[in-house]
């Protein structure tokens, strides 16, 4: 009799899930399995990525998404989606059939900064490139760190060059005013880094055997290398001191000196603490705080305080408990964020989607997998895991049936079309199912839904699963996988170690353009900004692709979105958030809303204020409500529920991280952007990279197997 093939239980629906199921579905999966199945609480798909079609066909997500344009492994597998649907031949009537035409390349990217009181626009465009992310993984050498300090050094000079009243054009265009710069300034730099530069990457190629251990140098400034790097580090010290002297008290430098100042420092840090020498010494690094880690470097320290680096600490929500007063960013993970963004983007810095990440990108793969025989339980809750008497395996799954289907049908199928694009409608289609329509109303993916399940299912070990892919965010690991946590301290280091944060977002549809209101950059993306929003994205492209009635169609969109305070989420535990925390969650984030719109959207759209205070007239589908009724009209999120908060990157919290395949149980692998898969952000591309390397575990491949990696070594 011949061997079973194994089962394989997907648990979670979100990005790393789904790209496990990619990887183990490829041409030919049915010779290793027997079958794959996909479990997802609710009728979407996505998971924090999840989007919907809502009144109007208006995108409704959980906050702003953009991808970043070094996301090799997540564009990647949407290319390799998109060549598998083939929706040129299968589906030509959709607006968006290749996935060029899903994503948009965006370089103007720009920080808000507070000087002498008052707020000021600081705006880049980066040139883009030839390049297309997500190439075929030979298409091009892996940069090393000395390549990564030779590009900042090089844009060093780049944006010092295209200051205004400089000579010359760089990779960094400013888009604004700023006084000329002293020619002193631009001399000074070119000289040092010019100079700088080769000894730099002779200090590379001098300590780069060093790993490999060909004797030419100890690493710890003990022998020939270590002699170099002290040299090059006294002299990058040298070059922030010189020019920190000639920019003194001039605040026409300031914007171009924190840059400056925290590049030298960057590059200084990678060289003093060994990294050139040895790029595993990056995860080092982790343990120390990013600001701290500048600061130790020698950055100025209003650089440190200045908008580049809050605008980071804003891009991956890095404050804890959502205090903007308590930045924590682990430097390792820091400098690899910063390095692969600024120095190592494919086509542009950031890629907008061309409609809402449910319609680009799990739409498709909705399509894709179950065109290959991949099976997609929706409504199909992971309620617990339970360890065996052994504890060496998960010998079942307690799973709850949300919603029955109709008799007669065999699968859900949650798509809508909206301008003939395939969607994830707002609410479950009732049709489909075998229950009153008023579960359409019901928050089926929420932790606080009340709906009585259907059925409660127990999977069991070698019957309804062989292999398991624990794709449940970290946030939700406390209930569902409290044996887990009990049973190994491992488990419990890391849900004890890994800090999640809530987060609060709103989209607004406006009645008049970007122009008209006082903003002269449609499409930008702005950090650094203030509280109760520290980041605004305006996305004009949207409106097109939505269906508003001819007399109240938006000019644009704007999106806010930044952590939300612990204190205004719920005030509990996480996994003790209830329907009232969670409305009252809501109720706050309106009120926060009403309050930038009313005092600080000015600064960003003049044209929007009258005697004061916000125009209400210019929400679409407001028709004449004010305040918070208006805003009520609009899309406001506040991402209270225990597996939509987003996973932080604290200093420290890389050494409690579990690899994909270190469940320490032999039938589960790990997949999520809370695993330590090397690009430790929370980031659909370490979802992305975290579910490939569960799925290469199951296979028995390497780690890293037709994965881009992120370890430099």
């Amino acid at each position: 009799m011949s061997r079973r093939r194994p089962r394989v239980a997907v648990l979670g629906g979100g990005m790393a899930g789904l790209a496990a199921a990619w990887r183990l579905s490829e041409p030919g999966w049915r010779d290793r399995f027997e079958s794959i199945t996909v479990h997802q609480r609710g009728w979407r798909l996505g998971g924090k990525g999840a989007s919907s079609r809502g009144v109007h066909g208006r995108i409704e997500e959980h906050g702003l998404h953009l991808w970043l344009g070094f996301y090799d492994n997540a564009f990647r597998l949407v290319r390799e989606v998109y060549d598998e649907v083939d929706r040129p031949v299968t589906d030509p009537g959709a607006p968006i059939r290749r996935w060029d035409e899903a994503f948009l390349p965006w370089g103007t990217i720009g920080l808000e900064d507070r000087h002498d009181g008052s707020w000021e626009h600081w705006l880049a465009t980066f040139t883009g490139n030839v390049r297309a992310p997500g190439d075929p993984l030979d298409a091009r050498r892996r940069p090393t760190v000395a390549d990564y300090v030779q590009r900042a050094l090089r844009m060093v000079l780049d944006f010092v060059e295209a200051l205004p009243g400089a000579d010359g054009a760089g990779g960094v265009v400013l888009t604004t005013s700023a006084v000329a710069p002293r020619s002193p300034v631009v001399a000074t730099l070119a000289r040092g880094a010019r100079v700088l530069l080769p000894a730099v990457l002779l200090e590379a190629a001098r300590l780069g055997g060093e790993a490999a251990g060909d004797g030419k140098g100890d690493g710890d400034g003990n022998g020939d290398g270590g002699a170099d790097r002290a040299a090059v580090v006294a002299a990058l010290a040298a070059l922030q001191a010189d020019l920190a002297a000639i920019v003194a008290g001039d605040a026409g430098l300031r914007r171009a000196w924190q840059h400056v100042s925290l590049s030298i420092a960057l590059v200084r840090g990678l060289v003093a603490d060994g990294v050139v020498a040895d790029p595993r010494r990056l995860r080092a690094l982790d343990d120390e705080d990013f600001l701290a880690w500048m600061r130790r470097h020698r950055a100025d320290p209003a650089a440190v305080d200045g908008a580049f680096l809050r605008g980071m600490y804003d891009l991956v929500l890095a404050y804890e408990d959502g205090d903007p007063a308590r930045p924590a960013f682990s430097a390792g993970t820091a400098v690899l964020v910063t390095l692969k963004m600024l120095l190592e983007h494919d086509g542009a810095v950031f890629w907008k989607m061309a409609a809402g990440m449910g319609d680009v990108v799990f739409a498709p793969l909705h399509q894709a997998l179950v065109a290959r025989g991949v099976r997609i339980e929706y409504f199909s809750r992971v309620d617990a895991l339970h360890v065996d008497p052994a504890g060496r395996r998960v010998g079942a799954v307690t799973v709850g049936r949300q919603v029955p289907l109709r008799p007669g049908r065999d699968a859900y199928d949650p798509l809508i079309r909206v301008g003939g694009l395939p969607c994830y409608p707002a609410a479950p289609l009732v049709d489909q199912l075998d229950a009153p329509a008023a579960v359409a109303a019901e928050p089926l993916e929420a932790q606080w839904c009340t709906w009585p399940d259907a059925e409660r299912r127990v999977l069991r070990d070698g019957a309804d699963y062989d292999a398991l892919v624990l794709a449940i965010p970290v946030g939700a690991a406390p209930t569902v996988c409290a044996e887990l946590v009990a049973d190994r301290p491992e488990w419990a280091e890391m849900v004890a170690g890994l800090t999640t944060v809530a987060t609060q977002s709103a989209q607004l549809w406006l009645a008049e353009d970007e122009r008209a209101l006082g903003w002269s950059s449609p499409g930008a993306v702005v950090s650094g900004y203030t509280t109760p929003f520290d980041t605004w994205a305006s996305m004009p492209h949207l409106p097109a692709v939505e269906r508003w009635p001819a007399g109240d169609r938006p000019a644009t969109v704007a999106y806010l979105c930044s952590v939300l305070e612990d204190a205004a989420a719920g005030a509990c535990p996480p996994a003790e958030v209830d329907a009232a925390a969670a409305a009252d969650a809501r109720a706050r984030v309106r009120s926060n809303v009403v309050r930038f719109l009313d005092r600080d959207v000015a600064h960003l759209l003049p044209g929007a204020h009258d005697a004061g205070r916000f125009r209400d007239d210019l929400l679409c589908g407001a028709h004449g409500l004010s305040g918070v009724e208006a805003v009520a009209t609009q899309h406001v999120a506040a991402n209270v529920d225990a597996s939509d908060r987003y996973v932080q990157s604290r200093p420290g919290s890389g050494r409690v991280r579990l690899r994909p395949d270190e469940s320490g149980y032999d039938n589960v692998v790990l997949a999520g952007d809370w695993t330590d898969s090397g690009l430790n952000a929370g980031c659909i591309e370490a979802a992305t990279l975290s579910g490939l390397q569960a799925a290469n575990a199951l296979l028995g491949r390497a780690r890293n197997h037709r994965v881009t990696a992120y370890d430099l070594a």
